[in-house]
C-alpha cells in the first residue's frame, strides 16, 4: 500500500490522532462513572451528559453561554 496516496494520508492521520482518541475515550468512561445514577442529565464546563431511557449516557458540547455554571438535574 506504500504506493497509495490515500493510504499514506489516512495512515498519517491515524498515527497522529491515536493518542488523542485514547485520551478522549478514557475521559468519556470516567465521566460516565461520575454521573449520578438517578440523574437524567448533568451539565457543566461546556459539556452535557444525557441518560437515555435504556440507561446509556451520551455527551454533547454546549454553547459558551450555557457553559458558565455546572449543574445537575
Amino acid at each position: 500500500m506504500s504506493g497509495s496516496n490515500a493510504w499514506a494520508e489516512f495512515a498519517a492521520v491515524y498515527c497522529r490522532t491515536r493518542l488523542a482518541h485514547q485520551e478522549h475515550e478514557g475521559a468519556k468512561a470516567e465521566l460516565k462513572k461520575i454521573v449520578p445514577e438517578d440523574a437524567k442529565e448533568a451539565t457543566g464546563h461546556g459539556l452535557r451528559a444525557k441518560r437515555s431511557k435504556s440507561g446509556a449516557i451520551s455527551f454533547d458540547l454546549m454553547e459558551e453561554l450555557e457553559a458558565d455554571h455546572a449543574a445537575l438535574q
